[in-house]
């Protein structure tokens, strides 16, 4: 069995359109995907109803920095609302770093969300490291 087939395989996100059908893949873009899924899906809170309604606890709550003072301690909650949503959504992955700063693109201030992870070949304690160090990065608008 390769790296994909323990890994998984579906459509990417964002969709895109192929030459038949939309965009699908394996291994380390597949989770790329998902991880960029959950973390772009609206998670329920205490205030705020889950975006899916079949399971409105699933996605992150990142969706509650927004508008909010981008300072030291809304960086620290952003980094523990992408660790907590990746540990509870996403087990095949290991987040091994989160790094987040105020930055500004295209004039607006925005949180710059680094994550390193690594991809796991099973969802046990104890398994095989597959893929090291991915990094991707999220975008959060702040204002």
């Amino acid at each position: 069995m390769s790296a994909p087939d323990l890994i998984g395989y579906g459509l990417l996100r964002p969709f895109q359109r192929g030459a038949r059908d939309f965009v699908a893949g394996g291994g380390a873009d597949a989770v790329r995907s998902a991880v960029g899924q959950i973390l772009g899906t609206l998670g329920a809170s205490a205030t705020t109803q889950g975006e899916i309604p079949w399971r409105t606890e699933l996605g992150s709550l990142l969706h509650l920095l927004r508008h909010q003072k981008n300072d030291a301690a809304l960086q620290e909650l952003a980094r523990v609302y992408v660790t907590d949503a990746l540990q509870r959504w996403e087990p095949r992955v290991r987040v091994t770093g989160v790094k987040v700063r105020r930055e500004r693109q295209e004039g607006k201030d925005v949180l710059a969300i680094r994550i390193r992870y690594n991809v796991l070949s099973t969802n046990a304690p104890q398994s095989n490291v597959l893929l090291l160090s991915l990094a991707q990065e999220i975008l959060v608008g702040t204002s």
